[in-house]
C-alpha cells in the first residue's frame, strides 16, 4: 500500500491522520483494487498499512462489492508513524499460528529497534494443505550513503537481513518438510546494491564479491527466488529516478509443495501504491 492510514488518531508521535471521507475513499480503492486487478486472491501480504482497523474496513468494503470474506491479521509494531505489516486470508483457510517476530530485537549500533515492521508469521491450512509464509518489510536504501547515516543504515539493512537468514535455517532445520514462502517488500535490489545483498543473504547465497560488507551464508538449504521467472522487460516493482527496481520478492524453501503456474508484476498505479503489486498463482 500506499502509507495507508485511518481516520482515528492513535497517539503516535509520527502518525498521519487523515479525514474520514477520504479513509472511506482509499478504502474503497483498495477494495475494488483487490477485486479487480489483482483477482481476489486467497492469500494477501500487505505493508504500509496502519493497523487491524484499516484492514477490516477493506475486508467491509470487498465482502460488500463480491461477496467474498477475508480475515485480517496483524501484529503492531515499532514503525515511529505507525504502518505495519499485515494479511487478508480468505476464510476457507485455516490460521493455525500468528507470530510477530523480533520485535525486541535491538540494533547493535544504538538501542533501538533493529525491525521498525517486526516480521509477521502465518500458518494457514486448506484442508490438509499447509504452508507458512513470513511478510516482510525491511529498512529502506534511503540514507545509504550519507556520510551521517549511512553508516547505521548499512549496518541496519546487514543485521536485518542476517537475522531473518538465520531464523529461515533454524525453521527448516524443526520443521522439517514444512513449505515456507518469505515474501514482501525487502527494500533490497537484484542484483545487490554495492553495500550488502540483502536478498542474497535471505536466501542462502550472498553475493560478496561485488559488496562492500561481508555477509555470512547462514542457510543450509537454499531458497528460490521466484521473481526471477518474470520475464525480464516486466521483472520490476518500482521506478526511482526513471530507473526500474525490483523491491518486492516472493521467495519459496525447497519444501514448498504448491506449483507455480505464473507469477507477474500489476503495473504501478500511483493511486493505490508506489510500488506495483506481486501477484502468483499455484496448483497444488
Amino acid at each position: 500500500m500506499y502509507r495507508l492510514f485511518d481516520d482515528i488518531d492513535s497517539g503516535k508521535k509520527y502518525e498521519t491522520v487523515i479525514s474520514t471521507q477520504r479513509f472511506h475513499q482509499n478504502v474503497k480503492a483498495a477494495a475494488q483494487k483487490i477485486i479487480t486487478t489483482f483477482g481476489l486472491p486467497d492469500i494477501i501480504a500487505l505493508q504500509e498499512v496502519e493497523n487491524i482497523n484499516t484492514l477490516n474496513q477493506i475486508i467491509h468494503q470487498i465482502q460488500l462489492a463480491s461477496g467474498v470474506h477475508y480475515r485480517a491479521v496483524l501484529r503492531e509494531g515499532n514503525d515511529i508513524s505507525g504502518i505495519n505489516v499485515g494479511f487478508l486470508i480468505q476464510s476457507n483457510y485455516q490460521v493455525i499460528s500468528v507470530n510477530q517476530l523480533f520485535k525486541q530485537t535491538k540494533l547493535t549500533l544504538v538501542n533501538s529497534p533493529l525491525f521498525s515492521r517486526p516480521p509477521l508469521l502465518i500458518e494457514v491450512c486448506k484442508q490438509s494443505n499447509c504452508l507458512s509464509l513470513l511478510n516482510l518489510h525491511l529498512r529502506s536504501m534511503i540514507g545509504i550513503r550519507s556520510k551521517t547515516k549511512g553508516h547505521r543504515v548499512r549496518t541496519k539493512r546487514l543485521e536485518q537481513a542476517t537475522k531473518i537468514a538465520k531464523w529461515i535455517n533454524q525453521f527448516q532445520s524443526v520443521r522439517l518438510g514444512q513449505p515456507l514462502m518469505v515474501l514482501g517488500d525487502l527494500n533490497a535490489l537484484s542484483p545487490s546494491d554495492q553495500y550488502i545483498d540483502v536478498v542474497g543473504t535471505i536466501i542462502g547465497k550472498p553475493d560478496n564479491k561485488n559488496t562492500k560488507l561481508w555477509s555470512q551464508d547462514f542457510i543450509k538449504q537454499d531458497l528460490t527466488d521466484l521473481t526471477q521467472r518474470v520475464s525480464h522487460p516486466k521483472r520490476y516493482s518500482y521506478i526511482h529516478k526513471k530507473k526500474k527496481q525490483i523491491l518486492d520478492y516472493m521467495i519459496i524453501n525447497q519444501q514448498f509443495k504448491p506449483k507455480l503456474e505464473r507469477i507477474w508484476f500489476s503495473e504501478i498505479d500511483y493511486s493505490f501504491s508506489d510500488h506495483a503489486g506481486l501477484i502468483a498463482d499455484f496448483s497444488w
